[in-house]
């Protein structure tokens, strides 16, 4: 049974990187490929959610309000995905998601989706255990955010982007591509100056190294989730 474009994708991305084979290729047949052009907007907060979408090149802002006062949740890139909870539930979106580069989507109905969990369900396990992962996550952030100063809100920045974009190395680990100084702003909920000078700041501690277009984090060295102020 050989393998497909689409299902490779899938083979490399954290949520369906363990499915098997047939498995994969059947996700991979229903999956619609889309391409969004700069600063469009793929989902609205408040429409019906109705689909699911994975990036397979590009970027994407989510993020709640509009305007100056819009608060960013995440960027996403290749390999992530967004509106899986609209997959089930079928409850209006909670957030926007734009395009922030001309980007390539694969986007499943919930339609499909439902018959694919009837006929594999292995994907409906994966994507539970993937929900909780998500849903510890949120709790996790909601009961600290309030007391992490700039230093921690960055740390937590970093380790976050680290989970899909760096390899481990002992305990280092190391960003290929160090992320762009704005995109950690965006996840901290900090400006830029303010994150360029806590990045310099970590740097001059030891726990930042930049190599060329590389960054190195010394977890080791980071502070602790639970010693954060």
């Amino acid at each position: 049974m050989p393998d497909t474009i689409v299902s490779a994708l899938l083979r490399r991305t954290q949520l369906f990187g363990d499915l098997s084979l047939p498995e994969r290729l059947a996700l991979a047949a229903a999956l619609q490929r889309r391409d969004v052009p700069r600063d469009a907007c793929v989902v609205r907060a408040g429409e019906p959610g109705q689909s699911f979408f994975l990036v397979a090149a590009g970027r994407i802002r989510v993020s709640l309000g509009r305007g100056p006062r819009a608060a960013t949740l995440a960027e996403l890139g290749p390999g992530d995905y967004f509106g899986e909870l609209s997959l089930i539930d079928g409850e209006p979106r909670s957030a926007d998601c734009i395009a922030v580069t001309r980007s390539e989507l694969f986007e499943l109905s919930r339609p499909d989706f439902f018959r694919l969990l009837d006929e594999h369900p292995g994907i409906a396990r994966k994507l539970l255990v993937e929900l909780c992962r998500r849903l510890r996550e949120a709790n996790r952030q909601i009961g600290t955010l309030a007391a992490v100063d700039a230093v921690g809100r960055v740390v937590r920045a970093l380790l976050s982007l680290a989970e899909r974009r760096a390899r481990r190395e002992g305990p280092r680990l190391v960003f290929p591509r160090a992320p762009a100084v704005r995109e950690v702003a965006l996840l901290a909920g900090l400006s830029q100056e303010t994150t360029r000078r806590v990045m310099r700041q970590l740097s001059e501690q030891g726990l930042l190294h930049l190599y060329g277009r590389s960054l190195i984090l010394h977890e080791e060295r980071a502070p602790a989730a639970d010693n954060l102020p």
